[in-house]
């Protein structure tokens, strides 16, 4: 079907066949990724590896790579769940329009006189975006009407996905908010305005759905990536202790996305000023965040739930190896955020929250080392890589070979990189993140090309034999 001509695409439903095709959705995503990540440094501003947050342009170039992944997660969460609906037909349709969108509000971002219609097209890409959250959503709901029986199977996975998907899309609708008070101001909405100085002021509002909206994403997505993780590898036919192990898992992951998303929506549209637990020093400055900690049971109830799922490992050896390096990603996250960034909470005398002295600690750079090193590898490219090998596992490739080497690379990634960012943290210098960078780029370009050999070989298959 690559081999079709532009006039056969359009002659008859050819074209809505093609769009509509999951291989095709996964082999455009995974394309599209890999792609925009080899070609970024060549955009300005660009530049993802300097001390502290990202920057305005690095922020929105991260969105034209991790929308396409959400992208990737609804048509998979519509294929493990086995939902066949008109929801799911409209979200594959979508792939193509969201990803020309993507592209166009990139080239759009650069030229001043291209603002507001640069964001036009990233408005309707977002609401496009939330609207496939919304479709998934109701097709989820309406599972328990439908397919109970399923339901009663997988109800903790089911569960810790309607919630993340839920999460996922309010906090769509915080950027949304966001991006819309930081480019226009909030003053031609009056009652909206007004809501915004009663909570302190638009650069005080804007702060806080700050935080809430770049927090808030990422641990519900993860969250929504351990539970297709389970329904993929059809946890419920596990004996009943590791089922309900893996079951507990998702109930704190649970628990964990509701508590954090009420803490952020709190913080964001109302006073709440989001505390520190467990304080010591001067004025209590050590401490872990309260966010952190409900975040932080997500990845806990991950972990609980692995225990249960290792059981669950495929028996042929390349999807038994991407299970194992999608895990692996798991792992790396936690250590990441549990090993290296509580450490960093419980010493802020020294790292200062990144400020320098007085406000601030000696430490200020080791502390936005790790920001910029945290978000490139716990928050970038570990789901990526997840989300990625996910949409891999149970595809029959051509080359049997690649799941061997893309599994590879993945778990080399994930070692170098957590090895990288304790170096970054320790000397400021991210060579060694770098390096594991680069071989994740490799990882999905590897997937990319072998999601492409595999379409190529099948124009060669006659109609109608098993594939």
């Amino acid at each position: 079907m690559i081999k079709m001509t532009v006039e056969s695409l359009f002659r008859s439903k050819s074209l809505i066949n093609t769009l509509n095709n999951e291989q095709y959705a996964r082999l455009s995503i995974v394309s599209f990724i890999g792609f925009f990540l080899v070609i970024s440094p060549l955009f300005p501003g660009v530049s993802w590896f300097q001390l502290g947050d990202f920057t305005t342009p690095v922020v929105n170039y991260y969105h034209v790579i991790m929308i396409p992944l959400a992208l990737l997660l609804m048509i998979m969460a519509f294929s493990f769940l086995g939902i066949n609906s008109f929801e799911r037909k409209l979200v594959r349709l979508s792939v193509i329009p969201l990803l020309l969108l993507s592209f166009l509000g990139l080239i759009l971002f650069y030229p001043s006189w291209a603002f507001n219609a640069d964001a036009a097209v990233q408005t309707l890409r977002d609401m496009w975006m939330t609207l496939d959250a919304l479709l998934l959503l109701i097709a989820m709901i309406r599972m328990l009407f439908s397919d109970r029986n399923r339901i009663k199977q997988i109800w903790g996975a089911y569960v810790l996905g309607l919630i993340a998907v839920t999460s996922a899309g309010l906090t769509a609708i915080f950027g949304m908010i966001l991006a819309y008070g930081m480019f226009y101001g909030y003053s031609a909405v009056p009652f909206f305005y007004n809501l915004v100085q009663s909570l302190g002021g638009t650069d005080v509002f804007i702060g806080n759905l700050t935080t809430s909206h770049s927090h808030q994403m990422l641990p519900a997505v993860m969250g929504g990536i351990v539970a297709l993780i389970a329904i993929a590898l059809g946890y419920e036919k596990l004996p009943p202790l590791k089922r309900n192990i893996v079951n507990a898992g998702m109930v704190l992951g649970v628990f964990g996305v509701i508590s954090m998303s009420y803490l952020y929506w709190i913080s964001a549209f109302g006073t709440y000023v989001i505390p520190a637990v467990f304080t010591s020093g001067a004025g209590g400055v050590n401490g872990l965040a309260l966010d952190d900690t409900q975040s932080g049971l997500i990845g806990i109830g991950a972990m609980i739930a692995l225990l249960g799922l290792i059981y669950a490992i495929p028996k042929n050896h390349g999807d038994s190896l991407l299970t194992k390096a999608i895990f692996g990603t798991g792992i790396g996250s936690m250590a990441a955020l549990f090993g290296l960034g509580y450490l960093i909470e419980f010493n802020e005398v020294f790292y200062g929250f990144g400020s320098p002295p007085p406000t601030g600690g000696i430490g200020y750079q080791y502390d936005l080392a790790f920001m910029d090193g945290h978000l490139m590898y716990a928050f970038f490219f570990l789901p990526l890589m997840a989300g990625i090998l996910l949409s891999l596992l149970f595809v029959r490739f051509h080359d049997k070979r690649m799941k061997t080497i893309i599994s590879g690379l993945t778990m080399a990634g994930t070692i170098i990189g957590f090895e990288g960012l304790t170096a970054y943290l320790l000397t400021l210098n991210p060579a060694i993140l770098i390096i594991a960078v680069v071989i994740f780029v490799v990882a999905i370009l590897f997937a990319a090309y072998s999601l492409f050999l595999n379409e190529r070989h099948s124009e060669q298959i006659p109609e109608g034999s098993d594939r």
